[in-house]
């Protein structure tokens, strides 16, 4: 595993692989039997199915004795995700992230990779395939992204203010947040649109084109594991607002709170507006 964490360029080429192979040819060229829903709303195409598969061949060869846990996989085997439990080394796959844009023909959508062991997140990636640029991290050694060009540099993000910053939230965030803001008499980030693709989110928190987010209900590995590790070593926290403990991978599924923000000092600024919009809910 150690040659992984000391090389981890070798993932992006992997990922970029499979986006070429499996994902890209089916953007904007599905047929309608190419695209399922899981339960209303979530959807799946063949393009997630098929990029599953090939990463799952392409990781566990790389390293002998690992595991893969995918997001479609996990459907047909919900116990598949207590691996996260074991010795093993597990790898956690989205093999379409931001699947509602790519089966509506839109970006964005990204490919996200994270590797765990002992139960913790040692290394996370993620592409963006149209953009063709990258984010990564290995635990301890900051974060690191690739351009277009290919040019490699190391995330350095510039500080700002809190009324200078950006934050993603629905609309029904968006508008407690506002009224939370008020309450407290505190600076709030400018409200924008959630991406539908919570890998670019977490791409533009860790390089600073977006600063701020709240993820709640039902979390799920694939979705976060990756892109918690890559802010935290961007100099960001990612830290579930009602224990205050960084979010971890686990093996069963829970209803979190989860706050991310860019620049750790605005954490407890940040935390308490979004307690206090919490509290609007049940407050409507």
């Amino acid at each position: 595993m150690q040659k992984i964490l000391d090389n981890p360029e070798q993932l992006l080429d992997i990922m970029r692989t499979v986006a070429r192979d499996e994902i890209l040819p089916r953007f904007q060229n599905l047929d309608a039997s190419d695209i399922a829903e899981k339960k209303p709303g979530d959807l799946v195409t063949v393009a997630d199915k098929a990029s599953e598969a090939a990463l799952r061949l392409r990781l566990g060869s790389l390293l002998p004795g690992s595991v893969v846990i995918g997001e479609e996989g996990y459907e047909t085997d919900p116990h598949s995700l207590q691996m996260i439990a074991e010795e093993a080394p597990v790898w956690i796959v989205d093999p379409v992230d931001g699947t509602h844009n790519f089966a509506h023909g839109k970006q964005p959508f990204t490919v996200i990779v994270a590797l765990i062991k002992g139960g913790k997140t040692v290394g996370g990636w993620i592409i963006d395939p149209l953009a063709e640029d990258a984010v990564w991290a290995i635990a301890g050694s900051g974060t690191w992204q690739q351009a277009p060009t290919g040019e490699i540099s190391e995330i350095n993000r510039l500080v700002k203010p809190i009324k200078a910053s950006t934050m993603t939230a629905g609309s029904k965030l968006r508008d407690r947040v506002t009224r939370a803001a008020a309450d407290l008499s505190s600076d709030k980030p400018r409200l924008v649109a959630r991406y539908r693709c919570v890998g670019r989110e977490y791409m533009d928190i860790a390089q600073g084109s977006l600063d701020m987010a709240r993820y709640g209900g039902v979390l799920k590995p694939w979705d976060h594991a990756a892109g918690c590790l890559i802010v935290r070593e961007a100099g960001g926290q990612a830290v579930d607002i009602n224990t205050e403990k960084p979010y971890q991978a686990t093996p069963t599924l829970s209803t979190q709170s989860l706050g991310v923000v860019g620049n750790r000092d605005h954490w407890p600024a940040f935390s308490s507006l979004i307690r206090r919009a919490d509290e609007l809910v049940s407050q409507n």
